[in-house]
C-alpha cells in the first residue's frame, strides 16, 4: 500500500493539515485586547457607573457614554433597560471584529 493511497494514515494526516490551516492562519489574526485596553474600558465602565450597582442604564451612558447611550437599544441584548459588563464586552467585541476586515 502507498503512503498516499486514500486510505493511508498519512493521507489523511494531509487532509486535516489542509483543513486546519486557514482556521490556524485567521486565529493568529485575530486580536485580543491588551492588558492596558482592557484597565481603560474597565476605567470608563466604572466611571460610567454612577450608582455602582454593576450595569449602566440609559441615563447613565448619555452623561458618560454618548456613543454607548446612541446605540444602547441595539446594545442591550436582553432588552432590561440597562448594559451588563458582558452585554458591553460583546458589543466591543464584534466592534473589534469589523474593524479588522
Amino acid at each position: 500500500m502507498s503512503w498516499l493511497s486514500p486510505n493511508s494514515n498519512m493521507t489523511r494526516l494531509l487532509l486535516v493539515s489542509a483543513l486546519l490551516l486557514p482556521l490556524a492562519a485567521h486565529a493568529q489574526t485575530t486580536r485580543q485586547p491588551t492588558d492596558a485596553q482592557k484597565q481603560a474600558m474597565q476605567e470608563r465602565w466604572n466611571a460610567a457607573d454612577a450608582n455602582s450597582d454593576g450595569y449602566i442604564d440609559k441615563a447613565e451612558a448619555e452623561a458618560k457614554m454618548p456613543r454607548v447611550a446612541r446605540n444602547f437599544d441595539k446594545l442591550d441584548a436582553d432588552q432590561d433597560g440597562k448594559l451588563s459588563s458582558e452585554e458591553f464586552k460583546a458589543a466591543a467585541g464584534k466592534l473589534g471584529q469589523r474593524r479588522q476586515k
